[in-house]
């Protein structure tokens, strides 16, 4: 009798064991199958750190980058793809790595500072200190791409004058860059050149104006 109540009491708990196992191998298969996230940034023009050559110096330029808006769909850390004229996909396994907006606009702020040579470049907000001559405000429309095609960045921008009231010029802008290849790599580098573009086309206005009106 004791054997019987013996084999009674310890089968439930065998089927328990058993249970348990099983649930264990599960979730350990589960995690170790689990996609990795890749992760991205935005990169500035090469020779970061001195002015291109063949560029004048434009000397006593103090340039102010932002605000810059980006839309309600950009606001998010994964990086969105367009997949039709109306149609939008978010990859929730490859995101940016950190905030979009403060990538963007710390590249711009970059770009600028290499293709002017200018003596201060401050992103917003800055202090009173910061003394400005030009200050480009941004309102992104479009930076998305599809992968194979092409990488679009659409914006409205203007510079204003030392007094940050004062629009000097006003443009609205799109860049389309080939993305070179199917995956994220190729979409990011893509995104990457339509900002450098525009980084270009923002820096020959200012020479212009520079010219126009000397700030030093």
């Amino acid at each position: 009798m004791n054997q019987g109540g013996h084999k009674m009491t310890s089968s439930p708990l065998i089927r328990l064991t058993v249970l348990i196992i099983v649930a264990f191998s599960m979730t350990f298969a589960g995690c170790a199958t689990t996609r990795q996230s890749n992760f991205y940034t935005l990169q500035p023009i090469p020779g970061a750190g001195k002015p291109e050559t063949g560029r004048p110096a434009q000397r006593f330029i103090s340039l102010g980058i932002g605000p810059i808006h980006f839309p309600d769909y950009l606001n998010r850390p994964q990086i969105v793809t367009r997949i039709g004229r109306n149609e939008l996909q978010i990859a929730e396994y490859d995101r940016w790595a950190g905030d979009l907006h403060d990538n963007f606009k710390n590249i711009l702020a970059d770009n600028l500072s290499i293709l002017l040579n200018a003596d201060r470049v401050s992103t917003f907000p800055w202090q009173d200190s910061a003394n400005v001559n030009y200050q480009i405000t941004m309102d992104i429309l479009q930076l998305d791409g599809a992968l194979g095609g092409e990488a679009v960045l659409t914006a409205r921008w203007t510079i204003y004058g030392k007094d940050g009231k004062t629009a000097l010029i006003s443009k609205k802008s799109t860049f389309r860059a080939p993305v070179k290849g199917s995956g994220y790599e190729e979409l990011v580098s893509a995104e990457n050149q339509a900002l450098t573009d525009l980084s270009r086309e923002i820096a020959a206005q200012i020479r212009r104006l520079a010219t126009k009106y000397p700030t030093g």
